[in-house]
C-alpha cells in the first residue's frame, strides 16, 4: 500500500490561525484528548487552552496543505530555558512521519531559542521513542515532569553524553495523539 505525502512542511502558527488549531484538537477523540492532555479534556476545556496560548513566546508548529485542516500540531509552552511539550497527529496520518516531522522542526525551533530542555508531562512512549530516533534520550522521572529531553546548543551536539539512568523506549506505541 502507498501512502499519500504528507501535506506540506511544519509551519510555526500565530495567533490568526489559533481556530486551525482549535478545530485540529476538538476533532480528537476521548482516547487522544487523554493522550494528549493526560485526561480527557472537555470541548469547553480544549477551547480555554487553545485560548491561552500564547503564540508569540511559546511555538506552535502545525502541518496542514493550504487551506485544509491541521493533520498534525505541537505546542511548546515556553518558560524561561524549557518548554513544555503537548503534541497531537490526527489518526489517519498517525505513524507516517508527521510526528517525527514535527519534533525534527521543534527541536530545531527550541535550539535556535536557547531552550535546554523540553518537558514532557506523562513522557508518552511515542514522544520518547521519537526523540530516540532523533538521537535524544529521554530523562525519566517519577514526579513531574514524567520526561526530560536534555537539547544541546547546535556546536555541542556530538559532545553530549548523557547520563547512564537515561532510558528510552524502543515500541513505538499507538501514536503521538
Amino acid at each position: 500500500m502507498t501512502r499519500p505525502p504528507i501535506p506540506g512542511e511544519p509551519y510555526r502558527i500565530i495567533a490568526s490561525q489559533r481556530t486551525r488549531v482549535l478545530d485540529h484538537l476538538l476533532a480528537l477523540d476521548d482516547d487522544d484528548r487523554y493522550g494528549r492532555f493526560a485526561t480527557s479534556l472537555s470541548d469547553t476545556g480544549i477551547a480555554a487552552y487553545v485560548g491561552r496560548i500564547d503564540f508569540e513566546r511559546d511555538i506552535g508548529l502545525a502541518v496542514a496543505a493550504v487551506d485544509e485542516p491541521v493533520i498534525g500540531f505541537v505546542h511548546l509552552a515556553v518558560h524561561g530555558d524549557s518548554a513544555e511539550l503537548g503534541a497531537s497527529v490526527s489518526a489517519p496520518w498517525r505513524k507516517q512521519g508527521v510526528a517525527r516531522l514535527l519534533f525534527e522542526a521543534t527541536v530545531e525551533t527550541a535550539r535556535m531559542l536557547e531552550i535546554r530542555e523540553i518537558h514532557l508531562a506523562t513522557a508518552h512512549p511515542v514522544a520518547r521513542y521519537i526523540f530516540a530516533k532523533l538521537g535524544l534520550s529521554c530523562l525519566r522521572n517519577e514526579t513531574y515532569p514524567r520526561g526530560i529531553v536534555v537539547l544541546a546548543p547546535k556546536a555541542d551536539i556530538h559532545a553530549l553524553s548523557f547520563s547512564a539512568t537515561a532510558t528510552t523506549d524502543s515500541a513505538p506505541g499507538a501514536g503521538i495523539r
